[in-house]
């Protein structure tokens, strides 16, 4: 496991913003993980909570690492190609040399960060309010369903209609008389 930890840090030594693009991603995945297995193990959520919060936290951490990985990752090539290119200058510095190597990394690390807040600080709750408010509507239409009076036949006749018995009720009462030619 120690020769594991140092390739690791041997292969991100030299590629700061690499590290930190890395180290994020694994952040959020993390903080993620541990916030859905804290909603599975608290006994105080009921089951009905749980079938929404789970499902909710799973997105927010897709979310939160799609889209830093969306925005940082071509921001960082972006940089990379800008001062390759020499679209971005810097006086006294010439190509292939370290401090050109030092420069472009920083670069990198300064649109690592610049990504990270894009992406966690304006897009993410754009599209976390968007995917709550879907999974909300679905869950809410779910318990509507699921909370509709059950039908009992010995307080409520059954009413044949072309496709199938439905109990008698007001709406549909007025609706076959109507449509039998009949007045109320």
């Amino acid at each position: 496991m120690a020769n594991f930890g140092q390739k690791i840090i041997a292969a991100f030594a030299h590629d700061n913003a690499k590290f930190l693009f890395l180290s994020a991603a694994s952040g959020w995945f993390l903080a993620s993980a541990a916030q859905t297995f804290g909603i599975i193990a608290n006994k105080k959520i009921d089951k009905e909570d749980k079938k929404f919060l789970i499902p909710q936290e799973i997105g927010d951490g897709a979310a939160n690492i799609g889209l830093y990985a969306l925005i940082t990752a071509p921001l960082m090539r972006a940089t990379e190609k800008l001062i390759d290119n020499g679209t971005i200058a810097f006086k006294n510095i010439k190509k292939d040399t370290p401090e050109f190597d030092r420069l472009k990394g920083g670069a990198r690390v300064i649109a690592s960060i610049a990504g990270a807040i894009v992406s966690s600080n304006i897009l993410t709750p754009i599209v976390r309010n968007k995917l709550g408010t879907i999974a909300q509507r679905k869950a809410l239409h779910q318990k509507v369903k699921t909370t509709q009076p059950q039908y009992d036949p010995y307080y409520q006749p059954l009413f044949q209609k072309n496709y199938g018995k439905i109990p008698l009720e007001m709406n549909s009462y007025i609706t076959f008389t109507r449509s039998r030619g009949l007045k109320i």
